[in-house]
């Protein structure tokens, strides 16, 4: 192998890295933050005896929330 050769297989490897957290990235801030601030708000709902149609409201409102703010100000 010679130092170009290198050099290209190198600026390769970080393009697939750029794209993999850039997917990572995504996945976790448009389905897995809103998800998880879904879920605590529904347990917390159940929690407070609030009945589960409250919770799952909660939980779906909580959901939608989250993902368009993080689509606003968190997606890069």
């Amino acid at each position: 192998m010679t130092m170009a050769d290198d050099a290209e297989k190198s600026a390769g490897d970080a393009e697939a890295h750029r794209k993999t957290y850039a997917q990572i990235m995504r996945a976790t801030g448009e389905i897995g933050l809103p998800f998880a601030l879904a879920l605590t708000v529904f347990f917390t709902n159940l929690v407070m005896a609030n009945g589960i149609a409250l919770a799952l409201v909660g939980a779906v409102i909580t959901y939608v929330f989250v993902f368009f703010l993080v689509k606003t100000f968190f997606s890069h």
